[in-house]
């Protein structure tokens, strides 16, 4: 290659001399490659080596692609016969050699960049059609031609959005995509699929036909996102939803998108049709100012994304995005009157702008020189690495790419007219398109919100840090962003979208001040919850008073869970209705009134029970109820509700199976054990029944199904678990634990008083006897209640053993022990020792070895009452009464408290709660050894 001169550049190369080697070494490899160079070329290959490190390691690699690369461009060869694999790497292969041809005429100077932005879209047309065939052919082969319900062949287009709809890519541009065929039906080939499966299947082809990365590259990034619902709508949509979509759900930074929309490839004359569909939509028939809002918004998002320094030639300030701005809000304000202005190409509508005198020849001309430059920048920073950038250098190497490829004099001579450029366009968007500078514009949660919602980017705004809290902010941003362009959200009414507009800027607001960006995914869950039901919206939208309050809730993942499931306790919850059982019975009896059908009776008792629980609950965690307040009353909450449903249960028997003849009422009695026997349930607790009846076998009910009464009231036992625990739209009332019956499991579901009065008296174990201390009857015929607790205080008040008593129940605590064992570094709040078990187990031992003298004992059933009832008679001593009661309280506050963040009820070592736990239990221990029980040991 003959000596020239050297660009100015390569001069100030020389303060760079490890670059400077490696340049001047690629130069001398490639000089014997170039003898037919002008000296123009020449020059132009010294500056590509400076430029592009990439594209100087590519000619490196294979010198014999310099002749390619300055040869003229020859079209894809590829055929329908390739092999897939042949096919994606030819794709690859064309597209690195376009790109070096693409980058060696950009350096010819800024009258190339209008064939840089033309061979780019041609690049990107000619390898979409390409794919596109192949996968058609591919796709017929197996599963035939996608037809409608009459036969017909169903089209398919795909329309350009962005830079390749405006036909102005930059060399390393992501391809904007929508994918819209026909109508519904069917392939007519050998395996048929419906059309929505066949183009979703065609659509992914030709993502990973130009996206996927393999070892000779892509050929193009495609980005889906701004098809109907983002993400969250399907791939390819037909004709008529992608219609419906716009106009109903379409939002005002949709409408800038579309503004470049052009069809490319597939049934072309389809896809105009369509696009002249979408006019109405697009462009308004008035002077539409009412766009302008929507752009100043996105633009500053845009602003507070950047910051004013932004070194980003593309959304900084005075940049490109600022000229398009500019382009298309003049666009969408008068498009509608004046069809010149419906160009899709910038520069192109530029000249239309001009030509309608809606500015200045003077200001089109500083747009149209600014745009060309930063477009010229734009592809000098990207065929750096072949990486899409839009940064300014950071260092002084980088800017002398920049120069060496711009052709400035010096990197201090560009970086003025950069300067001087950018302020000038921006001036002039500031003209055009005043940016407010109002609070909301300034406001980090509505520029959050705002950016989750309509920005395109998925870069996370500069200020979400310093807002959101340090603890996971890309997680936190990921999960708002997902909320924001969900489905839901999208089809939010005008209205409703309004009401979230107010809403989420709000929230975020509180979330900052109080650094509790954990909170964050509750609101997410629930607003999704919400977001169906208007009037709930419109609630906190209206009171943001009451997110406070709100907030409070949301701290607990299980009240979050439970409105999650039921918004319709919102309101109860926020408005603080008391849960007070002296109501019950009036709120729902009013309710109950206008329901006659079983199911919806059992349906509006899971509502009743739902908001009653949540109210106990909520009043609980936010420490407005102590858990010896709570535990009654949740004890009460399911008496209420069984004895609501023991009559629905005895309804239900008399159409088929008729009564019990000479029994005014069925002598059946829902004996109440456990938690729900000693009124100490927690929000976790399930019902510990046992059923008795008390009517002759041989007796058979007068229906016209008759059965025997054993029959009978196993039935009714059957019908009435049903009621409880069945799953309905309102979830299911309480699990249902029968174990505690006689002979367990392998018992009869209904016990007759008389064997229930024979096991007790003759076979039960002791630990039988030990559940018996927290029976108590519950519902149905009161005689036969009174009947179980005469046999209850006789069996109770028995003379025992005392020393056979303490072997028997120390070796049912030891063997619970075995059977479910806890891990030494834990502790578990029930099983553990000196845990609620060995108190229940202390107590109830206590009143087996001491209700013979001291029947006083019986009248109450819970563990906390045994303690405090053992004191008040003088059988434990005061300072046993105090500390068993004591960590008995602290055990079943965390145990429901845990319920209430929905953690297991195992405390780990380094748990805040585990050191006073442990305190609390060592005085069990401590206890349990000196009131005769002894230690009991894993």
């Amino acid at each position: 290659m003959p000596n020239v001169v050297r660009p100015h550049c390569l001069a100030q190369l020389d303060a760079f001399p490890e670059e400077a080697a490696q340049v001047t070494q690629s130069h001398a490899q490639l000089a014997a490659q170039g003898q037919d160079m002008g000296q123009a070329e020449q020059r132009r290959l010294w500056r590509l080596l400076v430029a592009s490190p990439f594209a100087r390691r590519c000619l490196q690699q294979d010198t014999r692609m310099l002749g390619k690369m300055i040869a003229p461009a020859t079209p894809l060869r590829w055929d329908i016969e390739m092999g897939e694999e042949d096919f994606l790497i030819s794709l690859r292969r064309y597209r690195q050699d376009r790109w070096l041809q693409i980058v060696w005429q950009d350096l010819r100077g800024p009258a190339a960049l209008d064939d840089t932005l033309q061979y780019l879209t041609q690049l990107a047309e000619e390898t979409l059609t390409a794919a596109l065939a192949y996968g058609q052919e591919r796709l017929s082969k197996r599963h035939g031609h996608p037809r409608d319900e009459q036969g017909k062949e169903v089209p398919f287009v795909v329309f350009a959005m962005g830079k390749l709809g405006g036909k102005e890519l930059n060399l390393s541009s992501d391809i904007d995509l929508l994918f819209v065929y026909g109508a519904a039906g069917d392939t007519d080939g050998p395996l048929p699929l419906d059309n929505g499966s066949y183009f979703q299947r065609l659509g992914q082809w030709l993502i990973r036909a130009l996206a996927e990365l393999r070892a000779e590259g892509f050929v193009f990034r495609v980005d889906m996102r701004l098809r109907p619902f983002g993400d969250a709508g399907p791939l390819c949509v037909t004709a008529e939803a992608l219609e419906q979509y716009y106009h109903r759900h379409g939002r005002s930074w949709e409408r800038y998108a579309l503004l470049k929309a052009r069809t490319v490839v597939g049934d072309i004359a389809f896809g105009e049709a369509l696009w002249e569909r979408l006019q109405p939509f697009l462009y308004r028939r008035y002077l539409d100012f009412t766009a302008l809002a929507g752009l100043r918004r996105v633009k500053a998002l845009m602003d507070a994304e950047q910051g004013q320094a932004s070194q980003d030639i593309k959304k900084g300030l005075g940049g490109i995005r600022e000229i398009e701005f500019i382009v298309q809000s003049l666009q969408l304000i008068h498009g509608g009157r004046l069809p010149l202005l419906r160009e899709r190409n910038t520069l192109c509508t530029l000249d239309q702008i001009a030509a309608a005198g809606l500015l200045e020849e003077e200001q089109v001309e500083t747009l149209r020189h600014y745009y060309r430059l930063w477009r010229r920048v734009e592809h000098a920073l990207q065929m750096v690495e072949d990486r899409q950038t839009q940064i300014l250098p950071q260092d002084a190497l980088g800017w002398l790419r920049l120069t060496c490829a711009l052709e400035y004099a010096s990197p201090e001579d560009l970086q003025e007219e950069i300067k001087r450029g950018r302020a000038q366009v921006h001036a002039l968007f500031q003209h055009v398109l005043p940016t407010p500078s109002t609070a909301e514009a300034k406001d980090p949660a509505q520029i959050a919100w705002l950016t989750a919602r309509d920005a395109i980017d998925e870069k996370m705004p500069e200020g979400w840090s310093r807002l959101i809290g340090k603890r996971d902010p890309e997680e936190n941003w990921r999960n708002l962003r997902s909320f924001a362009r969900s489905r839901r959200v999208l089809q939010l009414s005008r209205r409703g979208q309004a009401r979230l507009d107010v809403l989420m800027p709000a929230i975020l607001r509180r979330l900052a001040q109080a650094s509790a960006a954990e909170l964050l995914q509750h609101y997410l869950h629930l607003l999704d919850a919400l977001l169906g039901q208007a009037q709930y919206l419109a609630l906190l939208a209206e009171n943001p008073h009451w997110l406070s309050r709100l907030e409070e809730y949301l701290e607990s993942p299980w009240l979050t869970q439970e409105l999650i499931r039921f918004p319709s306790l919102l309101e109860d919850l926020l408005c603080q209705r008391s849960a007070a059982a002296r109501d019950w019975p009036q709120i729902f009896s009013s309710e109950e009134d206008h329901e006659h059908d079983l199911e919806e009776r059992m349906d509006l008792l899971r509502r009743f029970k739902n908001t009653e629980l949540l109210l106990l609950a909520s009043e609980f965690w936010a420490g407005k109820r102590e858990v010896t307040e709570l535990l009654p009353e949740l004890s009460d909450l399911a008496s209420f509700c069984l004895q609501r449903a023991l009559p629905w249960a005895i309804a239900a028997m008399l159409p088929q199976h008729g009564a019990l003849p000479g029994f005014a009422e069925p002598p059946f009695a829902v004996i109440a054990y456990g938690k729900l026997g000693g009124r100490e349930m927690g929000l976790a607790s399930d019902l510990d029944l046992v059923f008795l009846y008390d009517a002759p076998a041989e007796l058979e009910s007068n229906g016209r199904i008759p059965l025997s009464a054993p029959a009978w009231f196993a039935r009714l036992g059957q019908k009435l678990i049903h009621i409880l625990s069945v799953l309905t739209r309102a979830g299911t009332l309480y699990e249902i634990d029968m174990r505690l019956r006689p002979s367990g499991q392998s018992g009869p579901l209904v016990s007759s008083l008389s064997a229930f009065r024979s096991y007790q008296r003759d076979s039960a174990w002791t630990w039988e006897h030990q559940a018996l201390t927290r029976a108590r009857f519950l519902a149905g015929s009161a005689a036969l209640g009174q009947a179980f607790s005469q046999l209850r205080q006789e069996i109770l008040c028995r003379r025992r053993n005392r020393e056979t008593l303490v072997e028997e129940v120390r070796t049912m605590r030891q063997r619970i022990l075995r059977d479910k064992p806890v891990a030494k570094d834990q502790f578990h709040l029930k099983q553990s020792p000196g845990a609620l078990v060995d108190i229940e187990f202390l107590v109830q031992f206590a009143i087996l070895s001491l209700s013979a003298e001291n029947p006083a004992l019986l009248q109450h059933q819970g563990t906390r009452e045994g303690i405090l009832a053992l004191g008040r008679l003088g059988l434990w001593d005061a300072s046993a009464v105090e500390q068993l009661e004591s960590a008995w309280r602290l055990l079943r506050a965390v145990e429901n408290r845990r319920w209430l963040r929905l953690q297991a009820p195992v405390v780990e070592k380094q748990d805040p709660q585990a050191a006073a736990l442990h305190r609390a239990a060592l005085q069990v221990q401590k206890w349990t050894t000196r009131l005769g029980l002894g230690p009991i040991e894993e």
